[in-house]
């Protein structure tokens, strides 16, 4: 290069002289460049990633609400917060879970990925989930549990008094850290979360040169699942869930080379007046003690009595329903025979 400069006319020289000069600041500036720039992710991506998320986990929640209802009325209120887990923890296990995404679908809405500078990057994926799904349902039960028990309302000497004001504490302090660590993020715009601050998982463009690519994906698997919760929602009314789980435990027994169906030594000793349906309905839902429950046995005394075929005494609505539910599934609770028909009980 220098050779065919010195090679040109007398009248090039000046720009020769100017080359000369630029060549060593360009030859610098050259070396002080970064080999590629890299954008700065925005946190308004990251929030908008949660937001997707959380959306999408409330259109899930809606069908899968839908079904328990017509399983039986207030099972979704019973067991809100294992739906929610569930739902979260396959969103999680399909999305971050997966080798070849490590992003949430909104995350990958957003061009957002975990990224880890250091190793055990899957083993750090896979607490994340722990702790942010499993930890966050273990707190809310745990909380759950001890305000229907009334430790709150336990003597202030009390051990479960004190558990409670700890259980208060513990959850104060972490209210404040996830606030300071919020701000944090607002101002550095990593880690909005504690548990990733905790774990080093930082979020970052999975394509940096397309920060805000657009993917189809997300609504393709949507209009499939749309597509498959209606094709259940049209199916689950034409099966009886109570006749498929009798059907099922009979011939599960029966294959283990046991009886066809398991009698209660507790309902098989109830006196005859009793209806063993009513027992074992209030024993389930209001947990109370057997041998209080049979030794009051006035309350539940059947009404209207009905006796089977194989001479057992029930309410008549009991055990009509039961054998509406159940069709020739229907098994008598003190002896375990399949019930037929039933008539009215005439005592003389």
């Amino acid at each position: 290069m220098d050779e065919q400069l010195r090679a040109l006319p007398q009248s090039s020289q000046p720009w020769t002289q100017g080359w000369t000069a630029a060549k060593d600041r360009i030859a610098t500036s050259l070396a002080h460049a970064p080999g590629a720039v890299v954008p700065r992710n925005s946190r308004v991506s990251k929030l908008d990633a949660d937001m997707l998320d959380d959306e999408l986990t409330s259109m899930l929640r809606e069908p899968v609400a839908r079904a328990l209802s017509l399983l039986r009325p207030g099972l979704l209120e019973r067991y809100s917060a294992e739906v929610d887990t569930v739902i979260r923890a396959l969103l999680f296990w399909l999305s971050v879970g997966s080798p070849m995404r490590r992003a949430t679908y909104g995350q990958s809405l957003q061009n957002l990925t975990y990224a880890h500078s250091g190793r055990g990057f899957a083993r750090r994926i896979h607490l994340f989930g722990l702790l942010s799904i499993g930890g966050a349902y273990a707190w809310t039960r745990a909380v759950s549990a001890m305000s229907l028990r009334g430790w709150a309302d336990a003597p202030q000497s009390s051990l479960h008094r004190r558990l409670w004001q700890m259980a208060q504490r513990l959850e104060s302090v972490a209210r404040i850290a996830a606030l300071l660590n919020f701000l944090a993020f607002l101002f550095t715009g990593q880690y909005k979360s504690l548990v990733e601050r905790f774990l080093r998982l930082r979020l970052v463009y999975a394509r940096p040169q397309l920060s805000h690519g657009v993917s189809f994906e997300f609504l393709n698997r949507q209009l499939v699942w749309h597509a498959f919760t209606e094709f259940v929602m049209f199916a689950l009314p034409l099966v009886n869930p109570a006749r498929a789980r009798a059907w099922v435990m009979r011939n599960t027994r029966r294959a283990l080379g046991l009886s066809a169906v398991a009698v209660d030594p507790d309902v098989k000793a109830l006196p005859e007046h009793v209806c063993a349906i009513c027992f074992v309905g209030a024993r389930d839902t209001v947990a109370a003690d057997t041998s209080a429950l049979v030794e009051s046995a006035e309350p539940s005394s059947a009404i209207n009595p009905y006796i089977t075929n194989c001479g057992h005494r029930y309410c008549y609505v009991c055990i009509q329903s039961r054998m509406m539910a159940e069709a020739d599934e229907c098994v008598c609770l003190r002896c375990g025979e399949k019930v037929e028909h039933i008539q009215q009980f005439v005592e003389f």
